[in-house]
């Protein structure tokens, strides 16, 4: 799109090119907020009471068409994006940091996340579970259905179980028995784990006969008609849905959420009619790294529409608390079939069909050497082979995957990292599939891809982490070799230490430390005497820069600030 301009657009062009220069001559970051020997930020401030939102109910097609369209063409004439974009040529950022992190560069709790695997520990079974409170909709009555959904590729409907908890009751596609719904349930609970909210999602079977109709139950034909459902339509509706072989239907009973539903969250921009909504959309983490975790779970489908807002009480307070739902389009399967393109290309992507053009048939695109796996009828298009965490795209672009950064991605990968084998196991055998072979072939992709995206952004940003100080002791974590990234005998660390004030001005460094393990004295020898030697009280912080050597080159710098009277670390900088 810039190699042609027509003349009236030649000015702006060159404005914007000189803007750029210029920019990319000024510092790389902003100023960093003054050091604190205070304790890291851990809950966002955005569940304070607010009154009830009205629901939002945004147009698909005009969403699709911004998206892909507009904002991809805003961003690319934005003057600050142009000048990151020259920066980007010399190891800067695309994107600005993102706005809710706190001091030591991770996410604290909000109505958007919760922090789990990622910092503490969480065992397969708790994995396993993951949001659900009981064990799905109650058999020990009939259903009694509310609700009744018949147009579209799968219908479904809406049910009371005995316990009067409601349920939506979704199907598989047709042409693929068992796939959307293990791949609901599964993503389900990987997201959660993660720290995400999302919906009570289980694996049931019932028969005909578990089914009632309730009272002033209304149908909506395909023709807009509106007239009270009948026993007949519930034959006529399980009669799209393929059987299992005894005779029971297999289905995703999803449990309603708690509250009142306000509509989707944009990826862009906040909700006016929230108060409590101060940070715009594109730039929160959570929301940025979901393009990380989309990438693993082969999720495309991330529409707006699959989100929803919920007005919530708590501790008398109403608050708006954010979720995903609707995971049918994940882990290669889709909510209407399969197919290949998926996570490859976006719905419209100008880039890949010029590519083609432009390749005159000497290329093979990755997504054409797809084949789903003979005899496996509930696996999609979901493998490692072709799998690159840097090419995965969506089905539409968005602002908030548009301005990953690769500490935001450093951060997911981390989280990522965190889900062992027995983790993934757990959750996959969540999926209730019925052919092992299934279950394995999907557990190890998850694991394939999981390492994947792993080397991919720890080769970006060093994976040190999780820095401590302790009795004249700095110790870190090399999550590399923690999570068999990188060989151990083949890692090695060094730091340098220096004195710093408040706003981060530092003394000379000294010179560099090694070590075989990351962990290092500071009490005592040279590292302690050029710390000693700078005044405490106009110097109260250590800056510490740690590096690892991996095949003979030592990475970039992480940083870490220790205040001298705590020993406390209360920054962190990548």
């Amino acid at each position: 799109m810039g190699a042609i301009l027509f003349p009236t657009a030649r000015p702006l062009a060159i404005a914007l090119a000189a803007a750029a220069l210029l920019s990319a001559a000024a510092p790389a970051r902003a100023a960093a907020p003054r050091l604190s020997d205070a304790p890291a930020v851990w809950e966002e401030d955005d569940r304070r009471d607010i009154s009830l939102p009205k629901e939002r109910d945004p147009n698909l097609l005009r969403d699709g068409i911004d998206e892909t369209f507009f904002r991809p063409i805003g961003r690319f004439f934005h003057p600050g994006r142009a000048a990151r974009r020259v920066r980007a040529l010399f190891g800067g950022q695309r994107a600005r940091r993102a706005a809710n992190v706190n001091a030591l560069d991770e996410l604290p709790n909000s109505a958007w996340f919760t922090n789990r695997i990622g910092l503490y520990p969480v065992t397969p079974e708790a994995a396993a579970r993951g949001p659900a409170q009981n064990d799905g909709p109650d058999r020990s009555g009939p259903w009694t259905i509310v609700k009744a959904k018949s147009e579209g590729v799968t219908p479904g409907f809406t049910i009371k179980d005995a316990r009067k908890d409601t349920y939506f009751i979704k199907f598989d596609p047709p042409c693929c028995p068992g796939s959307s719904t293990a791949a609901g349930v599964i993503t389900g609970r990987a997201l959660h784990t993660i720290g995400y909210n999302v919906p009570e999602d289980f694996i049931t079977a019932f028969r005909r006969e578990d089914l009632v109709l309730g009272e002033k139950v209304s149908l909506t034909e395909p023709s807009g008609l509106k007239r009270p459902m009948t026993v007949a339509d519930i034959d006529t509706i399980l009669g799209r849905v393929q059987p299992t072989a005894d005779g029971s239907w297999r289905a995703i009973a999803s449990r309603l959420l708690r509250g009142k539903p306000a509509g989707p969250f944009n990826w862009h921009g906040r909700r006016k009619d929230d108060p409590a909504d101060r940070v715009n959309h594109e730039n929160r983490r959570e929301l940025r790294g979901m393009r990380v975790f989309g990438a693993w779970l082969a999720h495309f489908d991330t529409k707006q529409h699959n989100s929803l807002d919920m007005y919530v009480e708590e501790g008398g307070r109403h608050y708006l608390r954010h979720y995903f739902i609707d995971f049918a389009s994940t882990l290669g399967s889709g909510a209407s079939a399969p197919f290949p393109l998926a996570n490859f290309e976006y719905s419209f992507d100008m880039s890949a069909t010029f590519g083609r053009a432009l390749a005159l048939g000497l290329h093979e695109d990755d997504w054409r050497k797809l084949k789903r796996p003979e005899g496996l009828e509930e696996v999609g298009y979901y493998e490692s082979k072709h799998f690159d965490p840097a090419e995965w795209k969506p089905l539409n672009p968005n602002a908030a995957f548009a301005n990953l950064t690769d500490r935001d991605g450093y951060w997911a990968a981390k989280i990522i990292s965190a889900f062992t084998d027995a983790h993934i196991e757990a959750m996959v055998a969540e999926g209730k599939y019925r052919n092992p072979e299934a279950a394995r072939w999907i557990a190890r992709g998850m694991s394939e891809r999981r390492d994947k995206i792993a080397r991919y952004w720890f080769d970006r940003v060093p994976p040190l982490d999780f820095f401590a100080f302790d009795q004249g002791t700095f110790r870190f974590r090399d999550l590399g070799v923690e999570r068999g990234i990188y060989r151990n005998d083949a890692s090695a660390y060094r730091i340098r230490v220096a004195a710093s004030d408040a706003e981060r001005g530092k003394a000379a460094w000294s010179a560099w430390f090694e070590s075989a393990k990351p962990e290092f004295d500071l009490s005592t020898g040279p590292a302690s005497a050029a710390i000693a030697r700078e005044d405490a009280a106009r110097r109260p912080f250590v800056a510490v820069e740690a590096s690892v050597g991996r095949s003979g080159k030592w990475s970039d710098p992480v940083r870490a600030y220790v205040a001298r009277a705590s020993g406390r670390v209360v920054a962190v900088e990548r």
